[in-house]
């Protein structure tokens, strides 16, 4: 692996975790401000810091590791719970909606991205040539991006999926290619198939898997964050219920920081259309992860809020507080045993990855 190899992987990683940190906090942060709650310090990152500014008493950072985030609120620490600016100064409403605001940001964030990522790919043309495979049967024949198959053998490419249909029927057999150059000069190429590593007969081209109109494209990413919770929620549902071999803990179970990290490096080694999407994946699961109920959690906060509406009293805040801290400290626990699981399917080719 080259010098460069690994600098764009470095990056990669580090940008995934910002990318997934940011929109997060910065819903806290644009929620907290709107209601005017005394907020003391804004921090991408942990560690040292690297670049810092302060602004109408809000401290600004940027810190060396690109693996957290957190927004200091007034009145949600020991020694100023009483904060008449402070967090618990707020309505129930509100806090609510700032605790929420993570998560949320997170999901609009994934929407837009992957939006703007299908806009880019809209296509009415089934046999439009996105790629070609170097040193491919397709890329001997002489076949370029952009152009445009019209017929297989013979058979119209009027749908995503005519060469697979042909090659079937013959796996193997030289394949006759027709239509357009991108240019507009047409052309007509016999191409045979070569196996790849797992038996599989492929010319060498990437072509549509479906055919996406601006109006699906936009449908598709606005519906994105709904149908990836749906899948989160049956996937957890199967590793409960045992239908995956190893359940929670296995092999295809819980992933943390280091597994996002192998799963960030192999993504961006596949390039942009992977990496994109991945990111918009996680930027969902972590906004859904942030939203379950467990102490620490912004889902466990808001039951707090809630149940205060239901006893019309608030709890004690230094006891609060305590519970909170236990809480984080069990996540924390959690998030090391997973990471040393994540260390040990690595090791051993367990790690399914990002495939």
């Amino acid at each position: 692996m080259s010098l460069l190899t690994i600098l764009l992987v470095v990056v990669g990683v580090a940008g995934m975790f910002l990318l997934l940190i940011a929109p997060h906090e910065g819903g806290h942060f644009l929620f907290a401000k709107l209601f005017k709650v005394r907020v003391i310090e804004f921090s991408i990152g942990a560690g040292p810091r690297l670049w810092s500014i302060t602004r109408n008493g809000t401290l600004y950072a940027i810190r060396a590791f690109p693996i957290l985030g957190y927004v200091r609120m007034g009145g949600m620490e020991a020694d100023d719970l009483e904060d008449p600016n402070g967090f618990h100064s707020k309505s129930a409403w509100q806090r609510i909606v700032i605790l929420a605001g993570g998560p949320a940001a997170n999901f609009l964030f994934a929407m837009l991205l992957v939006t703007g990522f299908l806009l880019t790919q809209v296509n009415t043309d089934p046999g439009k040539v996105f790629t070609v495979v170097a040193g491919s049967p397709a890329a001997a024949a002489g076949m370029r991006v952009g152009d445009s198959i019209r017929a297989v053998n013979g058979k119209p490419f009027d749908h995503p999926g005519v060469i697979q249909e042909v090659e079937q029927l013959s796996p193997g057999s030289p394949l006759t290619l027709s239509g357009v150059h991108v240019d507009g000069q047409p052309f007509t190429y016999v191409v045979t198939p070569k196996p790849d590593a797992q038996g599989h007969y492929k010319v060498g081209l990437g072509l549509p898997i479906k055919l996406l109109s601006t109006q699906s494209a936009i449908t598709d990413g606005v519906s994105f964050p709904f149908v990836t919770i749906a899948g989160i929620v049956q996937g957890m549902s199967s590793l409960i219920t045992g239908q995956v071999p190893g359940g929670l803990l296995g092999p295809k179970g819980l992933t943390g920081p280091i597994g996002i990290a192998d799963i960030a490096a192999q993504s961006v080694s596949d390039g942009p259309p992977t990496y994109i999407s991945l990111v918009a994946l996680l930027s969902v699961a972590l906004g859904f992860t942030n939203l379950l109920p467990l102490l620490a959690l912004d889902g466990g906060r808001i039951v707090v809020v809630l149940i205060e509406v239901l006893r019309r009293r608030p709890f004690d805040r230094t006891s609060e507080l305590n519970f909170q801290r236990w809480g984080l400290v069990a996540l924390l626990a959690l998030a090391a045993v997973i990471s040393f699981l994540d260390i040990q399917r690595i090791a051993t080719g367990q790690f399914p990855g990002v495939r």
